[in-house]
């Protein structure tokens, strides 16, 4: 009886070394399938002009394009070059959206392919409070998602960033969400 048992449990040691391979190549290729579901839900492979076409529900514009840190627009200059750029993008929803904004992303980008985040909500509104006291600061895209516009209303969200001047010529705003990606909205950016 105790040879028995050994030779059965000699024959499950192999079944499991010989089943370990297997489950292990299942598991690779379940995460390399959930990664690069993931990838494809973050990256911006085709990006088209904003052109007043509907994208994720709305028609998006620009509203306003401010320039801070080289002393024009206000006294504020930033050193090292460095400047704060102020963006508005008013959405106009021609349907339902939703849930379609999930997961917004805004950002600026170069010629080059350099992108730059925006900052943090809560520095972005102590900045807004401290460029104008009376007026009320506007959420950014991913606070604005939370809570689309409905059907026919409209919604401007605002960001800021903080880039080198040298880039200002070529910068581009770009919006997706991740409903819409690898597709994302670009708008030329013009400073006065």
């Amino acid at each position: 009886m105790a040879m028995m048992a050994s030779s059965r449990e000699k024959r499950l040691r192999l079944l499991s070394l010989l089943a370990l391979p297997v489950l292990l190549g299942a598991a690779f290729a379940v995460n390399a399938r959930r990664n690069v579901v993931n990838y494809v839900e973050q990256i911006e492979m085709r990006v088209r002009l904003a052109s007043g076409e509907t994208y994720a529900g709305a028609v998006w514009q620009v509203e306003k394009v401010r320039l801070i840190g080289d002393g024009r627009d206000t006294r504020v200059t930033f050193p090292g070059q460095m400047r704060l750029v102020i963006v508005q993008l008013k959405a106009t929803a021609r349907e339902a959206i939703g849930e379609g904004w999930a997961q917004c992303r805004f950002t600026l980008v170069d010629d080059q392919g350099r992108r730059w985040l925006p900052l943090d909500p809560t520095l972005s509104r102590d900045i807004s409070r401290d460029l104008d006291r009376k007026a009320m600061p506007l959420d950014g895209c991913g606070i604005a998602s939370l809570h689309p516009p409905a059907k026919d209303r409209s919604v401007t969200i605002e960001e800021k960033f903080v880039v080198p001047a040298e880039v200002l010529p070529s910068l581009e705003a770009r919006v997706s969400f991740v409903a819409t990606r690898p597709d994302a909205l670009s708008f030329p950016l013009k400073f006065d």
